[in-house]
């Protein structure tokens, strides 16, 4: 009987589940992304930093809580 090695299997799975991951992004990282404009928004009107960090975590918060959260101004 011959001894097979189960790195290639591993290395498959890890390769496909990497793979479906990057295709199919979570409704988490699409929720961040649909509300980074308001933050590139306030970065163009040149707010000051706290402004912008104190938004960024409201989108943090938001999103955890609900995936269809969107941040108004």
């Amino acid at each position: 009987m011959k001894k097979f090695s189960v790195w290639p299997g591993v290395l498959i799975v890890c390769f496909v589940a990497i793979t479906i991951l990057t295709i199919f992004p979570s409704k988490h990282k699409q929720c961040i992304d649909r509300n980074r404009i308001v933050i590139e928004k306030l970065q163009e009107a040149n707010a000051d930093r706290e402004t912008i960090k104190n938004k960024g975590y409201e989108i943090g918060i938001g999103c955890r809580a609900n995936t269809d959260f969107n941040l108004t101004e």
